[in-house]
């Protein structure tokens, strides 16, 4: 169960049609019941404007901003469109935002570091090398001046559920080892997965707390895609004979990824006593949801 403070700021989430957006809306909405969310239709980071919510009159706060293009590829082969989108809507969106009285909460990935050595700290130099993470990098190094300081960024790793079906990152990998289908998996692919409840309730205490600068929001522990595939596989009891261990670098992908993006959480471990979700935990959850589907071999490829 996901605690919430009960100074909780009033809080609009913009983006609230994806896959996080969605979560942080219906729990946010425990403590506000007429909470809003926009998708594309509502507020277009094309041409946004946010004088239209009414957000001040209804005494909102502070706005998660979650609407982007968040496919890498996309944004590395659509450069001006995902920054018109990512970048420019999203810093005049902010700069509405500021002017209302509104505190933006800017969501940022671990795509702002290179990848090249791991364990990068809260206040570590931006150094992307997709698109995506420069246009994530390039609203995080603005949105300090445009807000005067009053902003929050909440830098995300991989963010997983236990729901059935969501195609988050465990559930991605058990669906097609419960079809029978190889999964290729990067033994030099590292991150910090973080469960979606966790996700929110840390962000929820940041909120509650006023804090503001960039947190690296997620658990301490790095692990490699081809780890995880591993213990899944064990968890669901069908061995290793569906794994193919690889490097990044044989995906064969159109905008090479950043290997190791794992992130140091000294800021938040300052800033509050949680213990995240136990991945193997939430491996078993997973696997056991989708080991009775188990089906013939065929080929797939996860990145």
């Amino acid at each position: 169960m996901i605690k919430l403070q009960n100074n909780l700021p009033k809080t609009v989430i913009i983006g609230a049609g994806g896959y996080i957006g969605r979560h942080f809306l219906n729990t946010y909405r425990q403590i506000y019941s007429d909470l809003i969310g926009t998708t594309r239709v509502e507020l277009d980071l094309l041409n946004p404007d946010v004088r239209r919510l009414r957000l001040p009159e209804n005494t909102y706060k502070e706005a998660l901003i979650l609407a982007a293009i968040p496919y890498v590829d996309r944004c590395e082969l659509e450069q001006a469109l995902s920054w018109k989108v990512n970048v420019t809507g999203t810093i005049e969106l902010i700069r509405q935002l500021t002017d209302e009285g509104i505190k933006p909460i800017f969501t940022s990935s671990d795509y702002v570091f290179g990848g090249n050595a791991g364990g990068y700290k809260d206040n570590s130099p931006l150094c992307p090398n997709t698109e995506y993470g420069r246009q994530k990098a390039e609203v995080e190094l603005r949105i300090g001046e445009i807000t005067q300081g009053k902003y929050l960024i909440l830098r995300f790793s991989k963010v997983y559920s236990h729901v059935k079906g969501d195609g988050s990152l465990i559930d991605a990998m058990a669906s097609n080892f419960a079809q029978g289908r190889t999964v290729r998996a990067a033994y030099d692919q590292m991150f910090c997965p973080a469960y979606i409840d966790d996700v929110i309730e840390v962000a929820a205490f940041l909120q509650s707390s006023g804090i503001t600068g960039a947190v690296n929001l997620c658990p301490s522990k790095s692990i490699s895609r081809y780890e995880i595939a591993r213990a899944l596989a064990e968890k669901m009891g069908i061995g290793d004979a569906l794994i193919e261990k690889i490097s990044l670098d044989d995906l064969g992908l159109c905008v090479k990824r950043p290997k190791n993006t794992s992130m140091s959480n000294d800021r938040l471990t300052e800033l509050m006593s949680y213990a995240f979700t136990d991945l193997d935990n939430s491996l078993e959850i997973v696997g056991r949801l989708w080991a009775a589907e188990k089906k013939d071999v065929k080929n797939a490829i996860i990145c």
